[in-house]
């Protein structure tokens, strides 16, 4: 089709050359349309520029036919040119391309339908284009070469329809994905291939490579991935290291490339000297104590970095908000040393004049003022400014925030800009839940983490049906006191049905008010009181005297306190970072029942590498009586499953009295696992992940008549593989055990399946 449209734009303009030829000093009188059905005159009149009145000029008409036909919209064009009285009349006689019924997509399977349609030009009801054919072409070429397919192909079939309409398919031959074969080094001499290669943001094919896609050649990844092997060079002491080429290579069939980058070296530079000079605020002790750079080790980017950061906000803790650290280096080629001077300027002293909030359409000014430790009035100061963005970005309804100085009134002020960036605050779910032990059930979930703008925290769950029946409210003030003591009150219900496991019932019905303290960034102390009431029942009458005892409607009230160190990088899904708490529970004040228990739980992670991060954890727990009084029998230990022991049942790991085989529990428990995590290939960005476990763990104590004292022989073990899934209605584990060390009472389960409950 474009061939034809070509051909027939140069005999319209061997016509017009013609026509102008002839009667090159006639003015124009009148230009006429003829052949347009859906393209209205007026709009092709708009795209020529010859003009009544004009006299006819060879030049233009060609320009003009070239112009329509850039349009894309015709077929067909000529010019024909009429003798009248007042001069040439101009009758453009079009022939328009036909009219799209429709645009298909097929053989596509890596990218769906739905992620190409919308970009392209080329739709249902508009004129096709062989200019909009080309472009959507190589619109849904690039999507696919930004995905590694190299190989793949779009042809364009238009097929006419009898009405004289046309359906326009897009034939997608995608092949095979394109992966990097080998990256080579040349000019290395210092460090080994291997040790480049792991600097790299790309990688040759491997089992690493088939989680993270990085063997998939990407553009943008080569060219930082030069800067990464400078960065390398530069942390190890080469000053001078550079990239002197870049060269890819992609093989004929379009299977595999080749990577390829020349560099230059150069020498090591110890550190021989730091001097410092300019501005020495606050002093030159005080600057030099935050230097990391040492004097005898090799020279490190990532200590530079370090180190002007930390000088920069120094100088910046002394009011003066504009200091500048700029490094220089001065080497002595002979030795392979290097001294390094700090000019520092430390500008103007300033104080903050006034701090504007912006960006913020729900949150009131005053939730996200409160968490700002630089305030008016006061000289400014760098830490001050880092910790309020850090403090306003740990809100949960913050997306981002950003803190920038603008200019003030006076030259000794400056005004604090702080733009915030909201997300979504309110949550609502709904679904099934099922799980091995507590069957199938209706969950659903309304939440709310910045109710009427005012930062009060909001949940209302509800989980029905199956073998549980649970429903709770709370409600918590981060500043229910002006210091930043958190207030929390909360109801609850707790109903539970497990004859399959347990031989009883029992509901839990109560409430609890809290409070916790902010020690530090880490650090927080909470304190609460819990009030309820449990009813146990449907004991039957051949449960051994301990169960017996149970039945019965008692009150308990408990004072809970916990003490906990998060330095987890996230809450879900951390890579790194953990999580220690110790909390100590003390029941007995009017209540039925008195006990006191302790926690410890332990929960640490490694990001081994950008695929595999280790998640190690221990807890440790322990519950006993006081007074004469025992703890009762759903307050003692017993493991098993997700969360302790997978390849285990739930309460499979137990004190069981020996002749009615009644679940008791024990007063202590441990249990430890280790956890290898990896992304599960093409369902990262979902949620989803997997992981190969090995968990440990026992119970033991005093229960009635039944005693077991710890047994380092009958800790029990198991190992296997899990999947592990972030889905809309809370999160889902699978998890395949495989016990050992199982003891004569212990019950096994090989595979267990949750979804809404933790993991």
């Amino acid at each position: 089709m474009y061939r034809f449209m070509m051909k027939a734009a140069w005999i319209g303009i061997f016509f017009i050359a013609t026509l102008a030829s002839a009667n090159a000093s006639e003015p124009i009188a009148e230009i006429a349309v003829e052949g347009n059905r859906y393209i209205e005159t007026a709009a092709i009149l708009n795209k020529i520029k010859s003009k009544v009145g004009d006299v006819m000029s060879r030049r233009q008409l060609s320009r003009d036919v070239r112009k329509l036909f850039s349009t894309g919209l015709f077929a067909d064009i000529q010019v024909e040119g009429e003798p009248t009285v007042d001069g040439l009349k101009l009758v453009y006689i079009v022939v328009e391309n036909p009219v799209i019924a429709s645009v298909r997509i097929e053989g596509n399977d890596e990218i769906t339908t739905k992620k190409i349609l919308p970009g392209l030009k080329l739709k249902a009801g508009q004129v096709i284009s062989p200019r909009a054919e080309r472009l959507d072409s190589n619109s849904i070429l690039r999507m696919y070469l930004k995905k590694g397919f190299y190989q793949a192909k779009i042809d364009v079939q238009v097929n006419a329809l009898d009405d004289g309409r046309v359906d326009v398919v897009f034939m997608i031959h995608e092949g095979e994905i394109t992966r990097v074969k080998e990256i080579q080094f040349i000019g290395n001499q210092h460090f080994s291939h291997d040790e480049l290669v792991d600097s790299l943001a790309s990688s040759v094919s491997s089992l690493g490579s088939w989680f993270t896609d990085r063997d998939v050649y990407e553009r943008k990844r080569f060219e930082a991935d030069a800067q990464l092997i400078q960065q390398h060079y530069l942390e190890h002491g080469y000053l001078d290291a550079r990239i002197d080429s870049t060269r890819l290579m992609l093989t004929p069939n379009m299977d595999n490339f080749y990577l390829s980058m020349s560099v230059h070296e150069g020498d090591a530079f110890t550190v021989s000297g730091i001097e410092l000079q300019g501005d020495l605020v606050p002093s030159q002790e005080k600057l030099m104590e935050v230097v990391k750079l040492k004097v005898g080790s090799l020279y490190a980017l990532s200590k530079l970095q370090q180190t002007l950061t930390a000088m920069t906000e120094a100088v910046g803790d002394e009011g003066f908000a504009f200091a500048n650290v700029t490094p220089s280096f001065h080497r002595n080629l002979e030795d392979k040393t290097v001294v390094i001077i700090f000019d520092i300027e430390k500008g103007r002293e300033v104080y903050i004049e006034r701090v504007e909030i912006s960006g913020n359409d729900k949150t009131k000014d005053h939730v996200i003022r409160r968490e700002m430790r630089q305030y008016e009035g006061e000289r400014y100061k760098s830490s001050a400014v880092r910790r309020s963005k850090e403090r306003i970005r740990r809100l949960q309804f913050m997306q981002n925030v950003t803190i920038s100085k603008m200019k003030s009134s006076r030259s000794d002020q400056t005004n604090l800009d702080v733009n915030v960036s909201e997300g979504k605050s309110g949550q609502f779910s709904a679904g099934i839940t099922y799980s091995q032990i507590y069957g199938t059930g209706f969950t659903g979930s309304v939440s709310e983490k910045n109710l009427f703008g005012e930062g009060y925290q909001t949940n209302v769950t509800a989980d029905v049906g199956g073998a549980a029946n649970n429903y709770s409210v709370s409600l918590t003030d981060p500043y229910f006191f002006r210091d930043g003591v958190s207030g929390t009150v909360s109801l609850f219900q707790n109903e539970t049905d497990l004859q399959s496991y347990l031989d009883y019932k029992y509901k839990v019905q109560g409430g609890s008010v809290g409070m916790g303290f902010a020690l530090n960034e880490y650090a927080r102390y909470s304190v609460g009181m819990k009030l309820s009431t449990t009813t146990f029942s449907d004991v039957p009458a051949t449960s051994s005297l301990i169960l017996r005892s149970q039945e019965g409607t008692f009150s308990t009230s408990e004072l809970t306190q916990s003490l906990t160190y998060d330095t987890r990088n996230r809450t879900v899904y951390a890579s790194s970072g953990g999580k220690q708490s110790i909390s100590l529970g003390y029941a007995g004040f009017g209540g039925d029942r008195q006990f006191y228990e302790t926690a410890l739980l332990s929960q640490n992670y490694f990001e081994i590498s950008d695929v595999f991060t280790l998640r190690a954890v221990l807890g440790m727990s322990n519950i006993r009586g006081y007074g004469g009084v025992d703890v009762p029998i759903y307050r003692k230990y017993s493991m098993g499953g997700v969360g302790s022991v997978r390849g285990y049942d739930s309460f499979g790991i137990s004190l069981v009295e020996p002749v009615t085989l009644d679940v008791l529990g024990g007063d202590y428990k441990t249990n430890t696992s280790l956890d290898l995590i990896f992304p599960l290939p093409y369902m990262k960005n979902a949620g989803f992940r997997g992981t190969f476990f090995i968990d440990a763990g026992t119970v033991w104590g005093t229960t009635g008549t039944v005693s077991e004292s710890f047994d380092v022989n009958k800790v029990r073990y198991s190992y296997g593989i899990g999947i592990e899934w972030a889905s809309p209605v809370g999160p889902l584990t699978m998890a395949w055990g495989f016990p050992m060390n199982r003891q004569a009472t212990d019950k096994v389960r090989k595979f267990e399946f949750r979804l809404g409950q933790g993991f």
